[in-house]
């Protein structure tokens, strides 16, 4: 590439940066010629490949831009910084994507706050250790997608939340979540249909607390709230196994769980919840 190297951009923007001004120019002129410089390097740097050294310099950059009281400016920066630091040091990147959605929450620009902690959920929960702050990072997404009206994309993060609570075993908290989508999908007709598979999470995760009166009533209500859901296959499953469990049956449990995976193949996390539920009938009946 033609033109200074990174380097030379950075020396140049570090004398920059460092300058107290003169007669004729600001100290804040030389940090907006520094944001510059920085920006310009930084581009070097990822036309290079060199990704962490330009997620670093975006950092530096988006710093310089708070301290010019450009807040917008360095929430976008501390954003590409992330972009930098994604595929290279994912526990920067969210730090970086942390600062960018505490400014834009400062601004109130909650919907593009929510993006990013969606984008940093992702990141948490690709680390087993952290799922909990996935979780976390979802349902706050989830919250301000709602007060802005983006009630689809809210429903999104709210089923990658409780799925991360399953993951964790957090059963009421998933049931909440479950239950809060398929409130929000019944308002639709574009997203009724799923309705049933959510009413059936929800309540296989009763049951893996174990809770069995619990999940009785529950079903009670998700047929006042969706008078479809009985006749469907997910509703005859989930009362097949709730039956199976009151009775501590599992032959019984394994022939429904059986027949309803010929149906639709049960992978994933509804495989772990499954089993969640099944240790639970191995373990005898529920005495709450």
């Amino acid at each position: 590439m033609g033109g200074p190297s990174a380097e030379e951009l950075l020396k140049r923007a570090e004398k920059k940066a460092s300058s107290t001004g003169g007669w004729f120019t600001s100290k804040q002129s030389k940090l907006e010629e520094a944001v510059e410089l920085f920006k310009e390097a930084a581009n070097k740097l990822r036309a290079e490949n060199r990704m962490e050294d330009a997620g670093r310099v975006l950092v530096k950059t988006a710093e310089l831009e708070i301290e010019t009281n450009e807040r917008d400016f360095a929430a976008n920066t501390y954003f590409e910084a992330s972009k930098c630091y994604r595929m290279v040091r994912p526990d920067q990147a969210v730090i970086a994507l942390g600062r960018c959605s505490d400014l834009l929450v400062e601004r109130g620009r909650f919907r593009q706050a929510a993006d990013r902690q969606k984008n940093m959920a992702e990141l948490y929960r690709e680390d087993p250790s952290r799922l909990d702050q996935g979780l976390e990072a979802y349902e706050r997404a989830a919250h301000w997608y709602i007060q802005e009206g983006a009630t689809a994309t809210a429903s999104a993060c709210q089923r990658e939340a409780a799925q991360l609570a399953i993951q964790l075993q957090q059963y009421p908290r998933a049931i909440e979540l479950w239950e809060a989508v398929a409130t929000s999908s019944l308002n639709s007709n574009l997203t009724k249909y799923s309705v049933k598979e959510y009413y059936l999470n929800a309540g296989l995760s009763y049951l893996a607390i174990p809770d069995h009166g619990a999940a009785t009533r529950a079903m009670a209500f998700y047929a006042q709230q969706d008078p479809s859901f009985p006749s469907t296959t997910e509703a005859q499953f989930l009362h097949g196994v709730l039956e199976a469990c009151e009775h501590s049956d599992l032959d019984a449990f394994d022939a429904r769980v059986r027949d309803f995976d010929r149906l639709k193949p049960i992978t994933g996390w509804r495989a772990t919840l499954l089993h969640s539920v099944r240790n639970t009938v191995a373990d005898g009946p529920d005495l709450s």
